[in-house]
């Protein structure tokens, strides 16, 4: 009977997308009626018939979702979702990420609904934390770090208490991890060990010590060594004095004769690779007591050379360098011309955030910023007013809009070619990295520049800028 009184619906259907008339005569869903109102009683007794007898059945592995957490912060404004929904199609992780930590800065987190965090939370904002475990269906707890709570922990919610612990007791940290660390994976210990830049002493060199020769992975041996050579608790000096031997000391200049430190002319490919596998691992102070010198001596004479990336030394320098030699270094290469402001965002974990901002200052105002994005790794997000004045100032900013002008002015004669659309392609990246780092009233200025250069107001290049300035009334 189901199976009959099924095909007859189903029949009544085709027939009526068809186009065709249902036949009523005979049929009981139907009897008495004209054929027009047969048909639509056919149909409506095939809807009912679906809702009812032939709902599907839940999934066997269904479950109910917990309700949203409480957040450490108010979420975006509805007014504002459709634009940060806009700006997130991005591609580029650093714009993703520069915008999230963005908002974050202005006191404000995205709706669940429109973005939620990747469980690792790798460089977004501690604020997630909450939503990253609800995602993932982990228990919400507020439990302090402790060995009872160590493995309750989500990776995220331990590596920012562990951060904690180690600020204010340096030691009880070292000894949780000691204990509990040794079964995480090893992007999660080195995450943990790069804490020990608070509150490093003498007293973590044996815990160091194990890692440095006996860890499983590479990257954590490596983090130990410098570590260690922080605390100047290393023993390399065979490798310290094989690299000694591939370097020089002479003099230069006429007059005043100074002493330069450089690598040995003519290295094979198979020295070279030696080399930079030595500077990888040897200490600053044992290089320097190969040499025969003291750090700062070594620090003010070893050569400055321009590299797209920073030079091995550089990297040694800024691993196991006492600060007053790193920096003395880093001001030489910045007198020469040798500095790069991407090199900068490597010295976080050496100097305060006030003093990356002044490194920062100094490079904008001396006229050595090819990259804005650069300039947002070294100071994050929302950089404040010192740094957006500078920026509004600095060649690369005159450049920007110069270029961009005249692109636009060819567009508009219909002179575009693949140079004007490379323009204005980065000129859109240019203005995403701007809206990242400028205050709101910046923010607007820029976008003035921009629409006296060509610009429409509505324009999809202003998008971040105008986000930019929508948001600044609603940061705490």
């Amino acid at each position: 009977m189901l199976e009959d009184t099924f095909s007859r619906l189903e029949a009544a259907k085709m027939r009526w997308m068809a186009g065709g008339v249902a036949d009523a005569s005979g049929d009981p869903l139907a009897d008495g009626s004209d054929a027009a109102e047969a048909q639509l009683r056919l149909l409506a007794q095939a809807a009912l018939f679906k809702q009812s007898c032939l709902r599907p059945s839940k999934p066997g592995k269904t479950a109910l979702r917990p309700l949203l957490p409480d957040l450490e912060l108010p979420v975006l404004p509805d007014v504002l979702r459709p634009a940060f929904r806009q700006l997130m199609q991005v591609q580029d992780r650093r714009s993703r990420q520069g915008l999230i930590g963005f908002m974050a800065a202005r006191g404000v987190l995205a709706h669940p609904f429109d973005w939620l965090p990747p469980q690792d939370l790798n460089g977004y904002p501690d604020a997630y934390i909450a939503l990253v475990k609800w995602n993932a269906g982990a228990e919400q707890h507020s439990a302090a770090l402790s060995a009872d709570s160590w493995e309750d922990m989500y990776p995220a919610e331990r590596q920012r208490a562990f951060n904690a612990l180690r600020a204010t007791t340096p030691e009880i940290a070292r000894q949780l991890m000691e204990a509990h660390a040794g079964c995480l994976p090893a992007d999660q210990r080195l995450a943990l060990l790069d804490c020990f830049v608070q509150g490093l002493s003498p007293g973590d060199g044996t815990y160091l010590r194990r890692l440095a020769s006996g860890d499983r992975s590479a990257k954590v041996k490596a983090r130990a060594l410098g570590l260690l050579a922080r605390l100047d608790d290393v023993e390399d000096g065979e490798d310290a004095r094989e690299l000694a031997d591939f370097m020089v000391q002479t003099k230069t200049g006429l007059v005043r004769r100074r002493q330069v430190i450089d690598l040995r002319d003519k290295l094979n490919p198979a020295q070279k690779k030696r080399v930079g596998d030595l500077f990888e691992t040897v200490s600053f102070s044992a290089l320097a007591s190969a040499l025969g010198v003291v750090p700062s001596i070594l620090a003010a004479n070893y050569v400055t050379q321009p590299h797209t990336s920073p030079a091995p030394f550089l990297e040694m320098c800024i691993r196991s360098a006492p600060v007053d030699a790193l920096m003395t270094y880093w001001g030489r290469m910045r007198a020469d011309g040798a500095a790069q402001m991407h090199m900068l965002a490597a010295f976080a974990d050496r100097l305060t955030q006030e003093q990356m901002t002044t490194q920062a200052l100094g490079m904008i105002n001396a006229g050595a910023v090819t990259d804005f994005g650069s300039v947002l790794d070294v100071v994050g997000p929302d950089a404040g007013r010192a740094i957006s004045e500078a920026l509004l100032n600095c060649d690369m900013y005159r450049t920007f809009r110069g270029d961009l002008k005249s692109a636009l002015a060819k567009r508009a004669k219909g002179e575009s070619d693949y140079q004007v659309t490379t323009t204005i392609a980065q000129g859109d990246a240019h203005a995403m990295m701007l809206a990242l780092l400028l205050t709101a009233d910046a923010a607007r200025q820029v976008i003035s520049d921009l629409e006296e250069a060509g610009l429409h107001n509505a324009d999809p290049i202003l998008r971040p800028l105008k986000f930019n300035s929508a948001l600044q009334g609603f940061s705490p």
